[in-house]
């Protein structure tokens, strides 16, 4: 949505619905707040894209300055294994006041005695949810690409704060372009990139080095700058010229192509600690007329005890995870999970 209409429009249509929320019960004093009921279902690394991350803050903002105190509860169900990691990258822009009337629910819980009907009255449940109230909202999926108004270039063009999340890279035909990141056990590795010009090749690869390098102290570095190196294309496996290290990729992984305009998004849980490697190769194909690739991507690394953190606080005070919830760890977290939309 924010590539098709852009972010104004998205902000303009929220704003919309809740100015007529507030019309259509004025004349009610018994309605002092209203019940948000949020469905997570099908929520993936997608959602996660930064540019919307940035939006709605500013969303957030926009609402908690112009309608303080009107939100009673907020409902979230069918809430799936990635939440806890979407709930970290969220959490530091809505304030405590407003987290402490979240609710969680995963899987079916919303249904249990306990569940959402103590908020809202059985006969109002939505039809989707079990509930008798037939809702006539319907699901379309993705926007199609050829509806987008603005790229991702555009929308860091114009937006200043994101220009210092997403590093620019062109690689030649036989690049390689890679960033290291030191990971504790138990951490998050999150990536974001868009293929702006031809094609990639993408793969996590874990790195042994000859020489022992133990250095907790740089545990959650990313270093965001990169490096860029000519190697031979096509293997799974490289080395430095002096052979000072052998990266090895990480399991449940391949190395992963990529075409002109692809968005992809994807996050690593850490078993082991050490040096992972984000590598993205040069796949052109060679009677390409261009033989260069460009990309722009985004890399932050979720310390355990951010991680850890994002799940207690919502376990503390009125807000609590349903039973299901409250089982999440970060065990929960695939391997590895890599989203593109195309």
């Amino acid at each position: 949505m924010l590539r098709a209409v852009g972010e104004d429009a998205v902000l303009r249509y929220a704003l919309y619905i809740c100015e007529q929320g507030i019309q259509k019960t004025k004349d009610t004093a018994q309605i002092s707040s209203w019940t948000l009921l949020i469905d997570l279902e099908g929520l993936n690394l997608r959602h996660l894209w930064a540019p919307a991350r940035i939006a709605m803050r500013r969303f957030t903002e926009v609402m908690e300055q112009n309608y303080p105190e009107t939100l009673g509860v907020v409902l979230i169900v069918q809430a799936p294994r990635l939440f806890p990691l979407a709930w970290t990258l969220v959490k530091s822009f809505i304030n405590e006041n407003t987290r402490r009337k979240c609710l969680v629910y995963g899987g079916n819980d919303y249904l249990e005695e306990d569940g959402i009907h103590s908020y809202i009255h059985r006969e109002d449940i939505p039809d989707f949810l079990g509930g008798p109230c037939p809702c006539n909202i319907e699901c379309h999926g993705l926007v199609p690409r050829e509806e987008y108004t603005r790229s991702t270039e555009d929308v860091l063009e114009k937006e200043a704060g994101l220009q210092s999340l997403y590093k620019n890279c062109t690689l030649k035909r036989g690049e390689i372009h890679e960033v290291q990141v030191e990971a504790d056990v138990d951490g998050v590795i999150t990536w974001d990139f868009d293929c702006v010009l031809g094609e990639l090749q993408f793969t996590v690869s874990h790195r042994t080095f000859s020489q022992p390098q133990c250095n907790s102290s740089l545990a959650g570095l990313v270093e965001m700058a990169g490096i860029t190196y000519s190697t031979t294309p096509n293997t799974s496996q490289t080395q430095s010229p002096t052979d000072s290290y052998t990266d090895k990729i990480v399991e449940d992984s391949t190395i992963c192509s990529y075409l002109e305009g692809d968005s992809v998004q994807g996050s690593y849980y850490v078993s082991k600690p050490g040096t992972y490697v984000l590598s993205w190769g040069n796949a052109t194909p060679p009677a390409t007329l261009s033989s260069k690739s460009t990309f722009l991507y985004s890399i932050e690394m979720i310390e355990p005890k951010d991680y850890v953190g994002s799940v207690s606080s919502l376990t503390s005070s009125f807000s609590n995870l349903s039973s299901a919830g409250s089982s999440w760890n970060t065990s929960s977290v695939a391997s590895w999970n890599s989203m593109v939309s195309r």
